[in-house]
């Protein structure tokens, strides 16, 4: 009994003895610092969404929103524009939209001059600014927006331009197009004059005005660094939305021409003489020529004063909401327990 008990002892495999010193060591590794940060002690609250305090938040913010939007709006309201649609412009008896979608006023691009008459009711106080409008025109498209290269605009890159901006990229003689792409290629070229005209009848006054300052000290240094074709910046300063428009003129309040202007556009008559060469009948668009102030705001846009409106007033109705079924359930609730 004994030899075969030790037989079968000697025969069973030794086990490796534990790294206790490595297991140690891992363990000091893993276990966190007992502090009340790593152990999760540190003291908390955690606000429980009650009905009380869910539509107090409610009525809060509907209270700040809707005054905050009535403002807005107010402010946006109050800057004076006038608006004038010149898309079907005549010159004698002939539109001028007509000639302009002709391939022969390409060939021999003779100028389709015509007269819009503008009526200021009040005066537009302050700075006035020009602004051309399109409608219909989507600047966003993807293919549109990357049909350039901004290495040529910036004047460090003049040959091998980018594919992006084909078909625009290259004459069939092979000579570069400089600027490349289609918002290049579709710059908004039509021109204008505007004449005061004097409430007298002894003959009207250029109003003066400029293109320098209409573009973004923002669009410079990713656009044009080597240009001062304003006009071109702004263009290519593509618009999110296919209704838009982009400004073409600040008017000089202090030019020495004349006093008139020195304190805005009196009110009265208006002769506008555009040079009529940007087609829109391809894309069924139509062109504006606006004149505006601005406050500290920005130009008139009731956008962001209708939407502060509009989610302040959501809030306030479901603030109500949320009241009613607050008082119905606890009234329920009581008839319950009565009746238990």
């Amino acid at each position: 009994m004994s030899g075969s008990a030790a037989v079968a002892a000697s025969a069973e495999p030794e086990k490796p003895a534990e790294p206790k010193e490595a297991e140690a060591d891992s363990g000091a590794v893993r276990k966190p610092n007992d502090s009340r940060f790593h152990q999760q002690r540190l003291p908390a609250w955690q606000p429980l969404l009650t009905a009380k305090p869910a539509f107090c938040l409610f009525f809060i913010i509907g209270i700040v929103f809707v005054p905050l939007g009535a403002f807005l709006l107010t402010t946006s309201q109050s800057v004076e524009e006038i608006k004038t649609d010149y898309t079907n412009c005549k010159n004698g008896s002939s539109f001028c939209l007509a000639l302009v979608s002709t391939p022969e006023y390409y060939a021999n691009f003779q100028s389709c001059q015509c007269m819009v008459d503008i009526k200021l009711p009040n005066n537009l106080t302050g700075q006035v600014y020009a602004y051309y409008a399109l409608t219909n025109f989507y600047q966003n498209h993807r293919r549109y927006v990357k049909s350039r290269d901004d290495g040529q605009l910036q004047g460090t890159k003049m040959d091998n331009l980018l594919d992006d901006c084909n078909p625009y990229r290259q004459s069939p003689s092979g000579q570069w197009y400089a600027p490349c792409g289609a918002i290049a290629n579709s710059l908004f070229n039509d021109t204008f004059q505007l004449f005061y005209n004097r409430p007298d009848g002894s003959g009207r006054v250029a109003v003066p005005w400029t293109s320098t300052g209409i573009a973004w000290d923002s669009d410079r240094p990713a656009n044009l660094l080597a240009s001062g074709d304003e006009e071109l910046i702004v263009w290519m300063r593509t618009a999110a939305l296919p209704s838009f428009r982009k400004l073409h003129r600040i008017i000089q309040h202090d030019s020495a021409a004349t006093n008139l202007f020195k304190d805005g556009l009196p009110a009265g008559n208006y002769s506008l003489v555009v040079n009529y060469a940007y087609p829109v009948s391809s894309f069924a668009g139509t062109k504006s020529f606006i004149l505006t102030t601005s406050t500290w705001l920005g130009g008139r846009n009731p956008a962001l004063g209708i939407i502060y409106l509009v989610v302040g007033s959501l809030h306030v109705i479901l603030g109500i909401i949320f009241v009613g079924v607050f008082l119905y359930s606890r009234k329920k609730h009581k008839v319950t327990l009565t009746n238990f």
